[in-house]
């Protein structure tokens, strides 16, 4: 168990955060979100004729202004996920190495009667 603790554990832990990280990207959808950040909201358009020109510009910019702080929002939120994420991720692979030690030290210092 400690040969694999220390060295093929370490790329599981790293592959599982890798995949979390992947995880959130298809989850939230990134790569679709940046490719129509500036797309109308939900493609509601106004169609545009000689008499209604600045009518259906006003609305379709109104729908590209509504979709793209919908998108921007969702975007901002994702990475938010993803820093969470990483962060945890930092603090995990600072205690890996630690954790089989405490199947040895927590019951060393119960008998010693040290409370946590």
């Amino acid at each position: 168990m400690l040969g694999w603790w220390y060295g093929q554990g370490w790329l599981w832990a790293l592959r599982q955060i890798d995949w979390q990280l992947k995880h959130i990207g298809r989850v939230f959808a990134v790569s679709v979100l940046l490719k129509t950040l500036f797309s109308p909201w939900k493609q509601i358009t106004s169609p545009s004729s000689f008499h209604n020109f600045f009518q259906a510009t006003a609305d379709n910019a109104v729908s590209r202004i509504i979709g793209f702080m919908v998108r921007s929002t969702m975007l901002f939120i994702a990475l938010f996920w993803a820093i969470i994420t990483v962060v945890l991720a930092i603090i995990f692979l600072l205690i890996w190495p630690f954790i089989p030690l405490s199947i040895v030290v927590f019951p060393v210092l119960a008998v010693i009667g040290v409370t946590l």
